[in-house]
């Protein structure tokens, strides 16, 4: 397990490791949107099992979202000990850029809790570029 702060500038962190696609290898990824309440008893970290279960490529569990920390017996007791998962803070003004060189890279799948509100026009990027990179994302949205 690898927990990382991560602003756009870092130079030190590529995420440019895309797994190549054969040509008989379909790629589809897609967004699911889950809006939940503060005191929801769903935590996004509870997701990521969900994502292990669509890991057929091997890809990165990642889980974009603001001071939260991972520790290994949480990845563990979800079953997920051995599994390559990262986790990254994410703030709201860098969030849109940070999803984008996430997904270009192709290589991992994603839980992003968004901070603030979505618009049309970013989760219709946010769907194509799941598509395209054959990642699949789960987007959370936390109402009060």
């Amino acid at each position: 397990m690898r927990q990382l702060s991560l602003t756009m500038s870092e130079p030190g962190l590529a995420l440019s490791s895309a797994l190549p696609v054969t040509a008989n290898q379909a790629v589809s990824g897609s967004l699911t949107e889950m809006i939940v309440g503060e005191s929801s008893a769903i935590q996004p970290m509870q997701l990521l099992p969900l994502l292990a279960q669509c890991n057929a490529q091997q890809r990165w569990l990642m889980w974009l979202s603001p001071q939260r920390t991972l520790n290994k017996q949480w990845l563990e007791s979800l079953g997920l000990g051995k599994s390559p998962v990262i986790h990254l803070d994410l703030c709201a003004d860098t969030q849109l850029a940070l999803c984008t060189k996430v997904l270009a890279s192709a290589n991992s799948h994603l839980i992003i809790e968004w901070q603030g509100e979505l618009t049309r026009e970013e989760r219709l990027q946010l769907r194509q570029q799941a598509q395209r990179s054959g990642s699949h994302v789960v987007l959370i949205q936390r109402l009060p």
